[in-house]
């Protein structure tokens, strides 16, 4: 879902990861090899010249899988030679010049960020304005189509890797027993490897959040909407060269801050930061904490925007989500207490796991039920080694377990209001490596 509240449903693409091509965007578009990366970080080898085929979209406005406030996403299908596959079209909104140069910033995003692993795949953009009279149009890499783009010479929407398992969000809310130490795992790892990825590319993502985190039917995690997205100095010059005329620096909406405040870093908040890669960490670990341990949004229950702002601006979402927490087993231990939290976690006061029912889900789109699209079961596969907790040990996972120290520090950290004490991507990967080692049965 972008930051305007925008869904994108998505079905799954399984192929190797494109290679990047030339200025480090993605390859000549084929649709055999052009493919959403997974986890390797490697390209494989360039297909034959032979291979390619030049590709065309058909699209269907009529058929919205999702709206926001900036943009509408339809549903599309990619054509290129004997091959035809759904697919995603983000169209931003007519007549609003914010809608248009955000799509363009994210446009500019997705070719910099090239085949960077577990982010959505972009194919490219199509002029809707120049489609055919049955929906046809050609598909064109940013470096082709940027001139036409910025120019605002037809109407261009991205094409863009459809992931049919919905968003991370909308998964926790269905199925909050099976948010578990097994998939946090693998969930955090696939983001920490997207981090990494992103931070090599130059550029950070500056508005993650479990709303931006679309799964495929697989279960892999795809990074989505990168229209708050942010460039170092390399990254802007890089981008430059790619289409001659685009500086995003030079929009409106690349000033102003584009992000969600309660996932927010401290220094997100102020447009002269420097540290792009530390901001997204920041929010890795407060979605990675949303979705597996609070099961709520943060600060869900503070009701001003000043004063949330003001909590964000200080970095206090760990202090705020400790005492929180306390507050609420207190307040379930005390009969004569009128008022009451949302629990963080499936668990009482005396440690009885005590799952609640399922929060209400909206009814599935009429479309997504005859793609056989919504929440799949999640098989749990490995367990934690039992264990007693500690003395003011209250935090676990959603599904009951115990959330073990080694994770709950690797998040605190992950939060720090110090962007400088926080680990990078590839420390992340490291700890969650050693820390998995320990905390699984054999």
């Amino acid at each position: 879902m972008a930051h305007d509240g925008t869904h994108i449903i998505a079905a799954p693409i399984k192929s190797k990861p494109a290679a990047l091509g030339a200025g480090g965007g993605l390859p000549q578009l084929d649709i055999s090899r052009c493919l959403p990366p997974t986890a390797p970080l490697t390209p494989p080898e360039q297909p034959e010249p032979a291979a390619r085929a030049e590709a065309t979209v058909v699209v269907d406005r009529s058929r919205v899988i999702g709206a926001g406030q900036y943009s509408t996403v339809c549903l599309g299908t990619l054509v290129a030679g004997a091959g035809r596959r759904a697919c995603a079209i983000k169209i931003p909104h007519a007549g609003s010049l914010d809608a248009r140069e955000l799509g363009l910033i994210e446009a500019a995003a997705l070719w910099q960020a090239g085949s960077a692993a577990q982010t959505v795949g972009c194919y490219g953009l199509v002029d809707l304005a120049a489609l055919s009279a049955r929906g046809v149009g050609a598909v064109r890499v940013w470096p082709a189509a940027a001139a036409q783009a910025i120019a605002g010479d037809g109407e261009w929407a991205l094409v863009l890797e459809l992931c049919e398992g919905g968003a991370c969000w909308a998964r926790m809310q269905a199925q909050r027993p099976g948010m578990d130490a097994d998939l946090f795992f693998v969930w955090a790892r696939q983001l920490a490897t997207a981090l990494a990825a992103l931070e090599a590319a130059g550029m950070a993502h500056m508005d993650i959040k479990p709303h931006n985190l679309l799964l495929t039917a697989d279960g892999h995690v795809r990074l989505a909407d990168f229209t708050a997205a942010r460039f170092s100095a390399q990254a802007l010059e890089a981008m430059r060269l790619a289409s001659p005329g685009f500086d995003p620096r030079a929009y409106p909406p690349y000033a102003d801050f584009s992000g969600t405040v309660p996932y927010s870093a401290p220094e997100a908040l102020t447009p002269a930061s420097s540290s792009l890669h530390k901001a997204d960490v920041f929010a890795l670990g407060v979605t990675l904490y949303v979705l597996f341990v609070s099961g709520r949004e943060p600060f869900a229950t503070v009701k001003s925007a000043v004063e949330q702002m003001l909590l964000v601006s200080k970095g206090a979402f760990w202090e705020w989500e400790e005492r929180h927490s306390i507050a609420t087993l207190q307040s379930a231990a005390d009969p004569h207490c009128t008022h009451t939290l949302p629990p963080p976690t499936p668990v009482d006061s005396h440690g009885t796991l005590t799952l609640p029912p399922p929060s209400p889900v909206e009814p599935p789109h009429p479309l997504s039920r005859s793609l056989s699209l919504g929440p799949k079961p999640l098989a749990r596969r490995r367990t934690l080694k039992s264990r007693k907790a500690a003395p003011r040990e209250f935090r676990r996972f959603l599904s009951g377990d115990l959330l073990p120290a080694s994770v709950e520090a690797l998040l605190r950290d992950m939060v720090n209001p110090d962007p400088d004490l926080r680990p990078d991507a590839a420390e992340i990967l490291r700890v969650l490596d050693s820390i998995e080692a320990q905390v699984f049965e054999p």
